[in-house]
């Protein structure tokens, strides 16, 4: 039954992103596509009365079809030349499913959400129906629910085997000259042009001083890319209200290239990259995450920054903080001699507030992060390409969106 608050508008939204790290300039085009089309795929269901989970599912699924992502088809390869995906969806209820390093679905979102579904319904034996299953235990949890298996060569893609055979060749060769670092997302900005902002781009640079009723923008640099290639190895990831602002997130992933057989990253771990917080007076907060797997586990990424934003009212400043103190102050992060990367999008709302709007905020330590969402209201997704000018620093953005009455 919907509440007062809820009865009188269409709280419908998606939020998607397409992981963070370095999207070219030359393939930016189809990254903002795959955005904008999982949005509308969501958005297609919720105006017919789907669900928050139905939407983050659907989302998540369109994002896994699309090559051009690091989840479902399209992955980056194992060391052995295979795929092997994590996924997880997160209700506002606290539920959850996930999936890590499964080989044999083109949708491993979709597991993710059959392992939610399940795990209201009793077992026998008095036995708890399990929310994370992993390798083989959760291709035989599968068959058991006639889920589709497929053949792992399926998930392979050309690119992503080129790729492979790149790294490999590069993994059992004979040591060479250091080239110029191209891979490190920490220190590749300093030395990288870009080109000029487009309508469909942003470099993002906000200001706890910026008017929160728009974008918050900075001013584009105007040198000219001179890389093609893009260097996103992680997460996608999504967050869904429903018509009646219920609240579900999702996070898929196809885990960094050349890892070992049976690794588990971030997207199948509730709290590290996927979390939800709401309370009895309608307040919710919601984030999906990006970056470095198993830094993001140390820190618990996702809860912090869901944490940071829940206790503040100003949500921007608190996912900010979650950036550059929770996670690159972390001491795993500031005594790694790896790579740190991490990117967050995140919405906050109070379901009772008079005002009905969405904070919706995102940040990033890698040159860039790819975004769209879109409201119920709205004909077209909007896309974000946000550049960032201060990496390794935190690269902040942020939109309210606007809930009109029904």
């Amino acid at each position: 039954m919907n509440s007062p608050s809820t009865a009188n508008c269409d709280w419908s939204c998606i939020f998607v992103h397409a992981g963070a790290g370095y999207h070219s300039q030359a393939n930016e085009p189809q990254h903002l596509r795959a955005c904008a089309l999982a949005c509308k795929a969501a958005m297609a269901l919720l105006r017919n009365g789907g669900s928050a989970v139905d939407g983050v599912e659907m989302a998540l699924r369109c994002m896994e079809d699309n090559e051009i992502t690091n989840s479902g088809f399209g992955s980056n390869l194992s060391l052995d030349g295979t795929v092997e995906c994590d996924a997880s969806i997160m209700e506002e209820s606290g539920r959850s499913g996930a999936v890590g390093a499964v080989d044999s679905f083109k949708n491993p979102s979709a597991l993710a959400r059959l392992i939610l579904d399940n795990s209201r319904r009793p077992m026998s034996l008095k036995r708890v129906p399990p929310i994370l299953l992993a390798g083989p235990g959760a291709k035989m949890y599968a068959a058991q629910f006639h889920f589709p298996i497929i053949n792992n060569e399926e998930l392979v893609s050309h690119s992503a085997h080129q790729r492979w055979l790149k790294w490999k060749k590069e993994l059992d060769g004979p040591r060479a000259p250091a080239p110029t670092p191209r891979t490190s997302s920490s220190h590749r900005a300093s030395s990288r042009p870009r080109n000029p902002m487009r309508s469909s781009s942003m470099d993002t640079q906000g200001s706890l001083n910026s008017p929160r009723h728009e974008t918050i923008r900075a001013d584009a640099v105007d040198e000219a890319a001179t890389e093609d290639e893009d260097l996103v190895t992680d997460t996608v990831g999504a967050i869904c209200v429903d018509r009646w602002g219920r609240v579900a997130a999702g996070s898929s992933s196809g885990g960094i290239g050349m890892k070992f057989r049976g690794r588990v990253g971030p997207a199948a771990l509730i709290g590290v990259g996927t979390w939800i917080r709401s309370d009895d007076d309608g307040m919710v907060v919601a984030a999906t995450c990006s970056g470095t797997g198993e830094q993001m586990a140390h820190t618990m990424i996702a809860s912090k920054a869901v944490e940071r934003m829940f206790e503040t009212d100003d949500e921007f400043n608190g996912l900010k903080i979650a950036i550059e103190h929770d996670f690159m102050g972390s001491n795993v992060v500031q005594e790694s001699n790896m790579s740190s990367a991490v990117g967050i999008m995140a919405i906050k709302f109070d379901k009772a507030c008079q005002n009905k709007r969405i904070h919706f905020s995102y940040g990033h330590t890698t040159d860039s992060m790819a975004l769209a969402y879109q409201s119920a209201s709205m004909k077209e997704p909007e896309t974000i390409m946000s550049r960032n000018k201060r990496n390794p620093k935190a690269c902040m953005g942020g939109i309210i969106v606007s809930i009109p009455p029904t």
